[in-house]
């Protein structure tokens, strides 16, 4: 029985219907509201519950899954979710009915739902959850495809592939132009669109808390009244529906984001005429400005002058974009406090998939001196990567496709006559790759 005792301490009730939808009862302060439609009269007390008077009939709502598959418009984004669809046959849920004419047993079947989609992000099809999502017309995707599409080209199958014994640098070739090259830059195209449009719970996209919302992917959108003010809001039976014929999600709040590798990472990386150590400043003044309060010492291990130490890094989830990108020093002092202050020169090589295929090392990016006492935020370059070099998919990648193809090299660059005053010591604490939001497609 639901009646205005349910209000005492609410002004909205969500209620389940026999048929499994939900169907909101409202106080909207001047009287009271079913569907959206308005109760009229008293309510009516009968032997086996309450009947109230509807000034029209309840509406029946579709959920967000069902009114996606339904509307016409929206096929490509239907396509999409549908793409996720699994229904696998539960024999022990069934019941044996008899056998066909070879034998074979015949089951009343009982088929399991579920789509991997819907498991990460939210599952539109249930009644008993609350969603908003934002979804894009047929004419809203291909326009949003027009935006993010540049962001994912990526390259293809390796055709050649070589490495320095010693240094451990890569050159390779790869296909640009093949299937492999096409169908991953469309999946993670649309995994990247489609990821981004939905929110917990029923959303105010006018007085949204500091103008900012954050999804089912955990990324915040910001300016939402704004990007937002053109939506057709639809009531669905799960839920609100943000219809949309435009694309308006920026990509620094969704896939364009800040990259940072941490350099006592071992995975992806490697060195030569080197010693590495990972040290920690969790006791020192620097802990609170060491990233993770760990960083890497490297140490020559010889005295060659041509054989200065070296360190390289795998950078992951590079974008088809211009990134500004930044190595960040420790002193000596962040691990041991009192040791003699000292400072050294290093030089920078990047290394990535070029326009042509070719996966090689820029020439030297002469580098600069860090700081003998407090951190060094040392600028490297600015670079407009023509591919990318992108991973970070939750349904897997090609097994064929190669996605250590972005990397670092950080070299000592102090000459014999410099040794009295400066060190090959080198200690790393991270490498940021940060998107520059004015330079890119």
């Amino acid at each position: 029985i639901y009646n205005v005792s349910d209000f005492a301490d609410t002004s909205y009730v969500r209620l389940k219907m026999l048929n499994g939808k939900f169907q909101e009862y409202q106080n909207t302060g001047s009287g009271y509201t079913f569907a959206g439609k308005q109760i009229v009269g008293s309510e009516i007390a009968a032997t086996n519950g309450v009947v109230h008077t509807l000034t029209d009939i309840a509406p029946f709502y579709l959920n967000l899954y069902e009114e996606i598959k339904e509307n016409p418009t929206m096929d490509s984004i239907a396509a999409y979710l549908k793409s996720y669809d699994k229904y696998e046959f539960d024999k022990s849920a069934s019941t044996s009915i008899g056998k066909n004419d070879l034998g074979q047993i015949v089951y009343d079947s009982v088929f399991n739902y579920h789509n991997e989609w819907m498991r990460k992000y939210g599952s539109i099809y249930l009644e008993d959850s609350t969603y908003t999502m934002v979804v894009p017309t047929n004419e809203g995707w291909t326009k949003g495809y027009e935006k993010v599409s540049p962001y994912f080209k990526t390259f293809g199958l390796v055709q050649t592939a070589s490495e320095n014994a010693t240094t451990h640098v890569p050159s390779r070739t790869y296909a640009i132009d093949d299937h492999l090259a096409d169908s991953l830059s469309k999946a993670f195209t649309k995994e990247n669109m489609i990821s981004n449009l939905v929110f917990r719970k029923k959303v105010d996209r006018i007085h949204a808390i500091g103008d900012s919302l954050t999804n089912t992917a955990g990324n915040t959108l910001h300016n939402v009244s704004q990007q937002f003010a053109n939506v057709a809001e639809q009531v669905v039976s799960n839920g609100t529906m943000w219809k949309t014929e435009a694309w308006t999600l920026r990509p620094e709040d969704t896939f364009l984001k800040e990259i940072t590798v941490e350099a006592e990472n071992t995975n992806g990386r490697t060195y030569a005429y080197a010693n590495v150590f990972s040290q920690s400043a969790s006791s020192t003044i620097y802990a609170d400005s060491v990233s993770g309060q760990k960083y890497i010492e490297v140490t020559a291990s010889t005295t060659s002058v041509r054989s200065q130490p070296m360190v390289q890094f795998t950078i992951p989830n590079v974008l088809a974009a211009t990134y500004d990108v930044y190595v960040v020093f420790a002193p000596a002092q962040a691990n041991t406090s009192g040791v003699t202050p000292d400072s050294t020169r290093v030089n920078f090589y990047l290394n990535y998939v070029h326009e042509d295929g070719k996966m090689k090392e820029d020439a030297v990016i002469k580098g600069g001196v860090t700081h003998a006492t407090g951190m060094t935020n040392m600028f490297v370059t600015r670079i407009k990567f023509p591919f990318s070099n992108f991973s970070d998919t939750s349904f897997g990648k090609d097994e064929e496709y190669n996605d250590d193809c972005v990397r670092l090299r950080i070299q000592a660059n102090v000459a014999k006559d410099e040794t009295t005053k400066m060190t090959r010591t080198m200690r790393i604490d991270k490498i940021v790759l940060r998107p520059v939001i004015d330079n890119q497609p």
